[in-house]
């Protein structure tokens, strides 16, 4: 019977502690990590939107125009996909908008509070609230996390970072909409 309730606790309680890569926790920030991890190599997360998912996963490198990207693919609960192109540069994080043909920067290492930025489409623009913010998720209590305020064609959000992990969640008006799962 102790067997039995040992192996039920492990099961249940393993998954709030899973690892993004090797040593990691999956609630606990990395101190030297980056915010926007652009080329971590076991790269897999779920991602809960309002009331659907996706899984995000890392795919090849795909090169544009003789730059290397790094694609992550957004597979959704409803069958469709997603395919983004990242870099990162001297602390400068880059994505690829194929529509668009050009760069737009998601984050760079040396915006302080305050600091904004628009998007390669002049329309979208971002604003780093915080390198303090706080988040909590069904699965973890996040602090010191980067919030970036994002005035998006799908609305008005903000988005949540932590060190080592990259993207766990947004906030509309106050209320979580999104965040990772330890899935």
């Amino acid at each position: 019977m102790k067997k039995l309730v040992l192996f039920f606790l492990m099961i249940t309680a393993c998954p709030a502690f899973s690892q993004i890569s090797e040593g990691q926790k999956f609630c606990e920030e990395t101190k030297e990590g980056p915010y926007f991890p652009v080329s971590l190599i076991n790269f897999n997360k779920k991602v809960f939107w309002y009331t659907d998912f996706y899984k995000e996963t890392k795919e090849e490198v795909k090169i544009i125009n003789g730059i290397t990207y790094t694609q992550l693919k957004q597979e959704w609960n409803n069958g469709k996909s997603n395919l983004l192109y990242y870099r990162e540069e001297n602390g400068v994080v880059l994505q690829y908008d194929e529509d668009m043909k050009k760069e737009t920067v998601r984050y760079d290492n040396s915006f302080p509070e305050g600091h904004i930025w628009k998007a390669a489409n002049g329309k979208d623009h971002f604003k780093i609230l915080s390198y303090k913010g706080e988040l909590r998720t069904p699965y973890c209590e996040y602090k010191n996390l980067l919030v970036i305020e994002a005035h998006v064609s799908y609305g008005h959000f903000n988005f949540y970072y932590l060190k080592g992990h990259g993207y766990i969640g947004a906030t509309k008006d106050g209320k979580i909409v999104s965040c990772i799962s330890p899935e």
